[in-house]
């Protein structure tokens, strides 16, 4: 493949942008000071914070999305479906990292909400586009932005239960239960979104999975915990309706590429 240097000016912006975004995640993760507040070990949480091990998600976003920025200078597919929205992403990305690591939590949920607003926007372009074609295209268009769409909502949402229902020194009320098992099943339900919509985004019902079997590791209130284990495996096992539909040879919108 010869490289395409279309749209060049996007694409520099890609890669640094990228490279911010790696940074600041490293930086919030192994560096700055004790008072300092890392997505990975927060402060600020909640009781639907998942556990610490669960942000490591980022390492495979990261990864792929890295493989997008080299990607794109071989196809003109990225651009045409990530156009400045990956660059206005990133940057409300890492402005996010910056307010929520120095205590900001409300601003860094108006900061997380653009740049979800941003990832969405490519997210369901890629949907509409419908051109995985190769290999590449799925591994390096779609399945970053399935895992990045999924990943992002599932923060957006732990950002805002950081406001409004922080963790208490004598455990939670009644009120904050009910609150945090109505989050959790929001989530979880938005896996029918990514299952029945156009082409059925398992990548993406996967990291609702994920988040709710960290949930279920981290948090000891016995309803909290046992809810959050239930959905993960409804969840988990509701990926498994694509499959189970090319098996029994349905040519429905399931039996499509499983990637958003």
């Amino acid at each position: 493949m010869a490289i395409d240097f279309r749209h060049w000016p996007s694409k520099v912006a890609n890669i640094l942008v990228y490279v911010t975004l790696l940074s600041g995640n490293i930086y919030s993760t192994f560096g700055g000071g004790q008072d300092q507040d890392s997505p990975y070990d927060s402060k600020h949480q909640s009781y639907i914070t998942p556990a610490s091990f669960t942000f490591y998600i980022w390492t495979l976003i990261h990864f792929l999305l890295g493989g997008m920025v080299v990607y794109q200078w071989f196809t003109d597919k990225v651009y045409e479906a990530v156009g400045w929205h990956f660059v206005m992403a990133s940057l409300f990305n890492a402005l996010w990292l910056g307010l929520w690591s120095s205590g900001q939590t409300f601003l860094a949920f108006i900061a997380l909400f653009f740049a979800t607003g941003a990832v969405s926007f490519i997210y369901y372009r890629l949907k509409d586009q419908d051109n995985a074609e190769t290999l590449l295209d799925v591994i390096f268009l779609h399945l970053p932005f399935s895992l990045y769409h999924a990943w992002i909502f599932v923060l957006l949402i732990t950002n805002l239960f950081a406001i409004i229902s922080p963790i208490r020194h004598d455990g939670p009320s009644t009120f904050q239960v009910v609150l945090a098992i109505a989050g959790l099943a929001f989530i979880a339900a938005t896996v029918i979104g990514y299952i029945e919509y156009k082409q059925g985004d398992v990548a993406g019902a996967l990291v609702l999975a994920w988040y709710l079997f960290g949930v279920f590791d981290q948090q000891e209130q016995d309803a909290i915990h046992w809810t959050a284990l239930g959905l993960g495996i409804a969840v988990a096992a509701y990926t498994l309706k694509p499959f189970v539909f090319r098996l029994v040879g349905r040519q429905t919108g399931e039996t499509a590429p499983l990637l958003g």
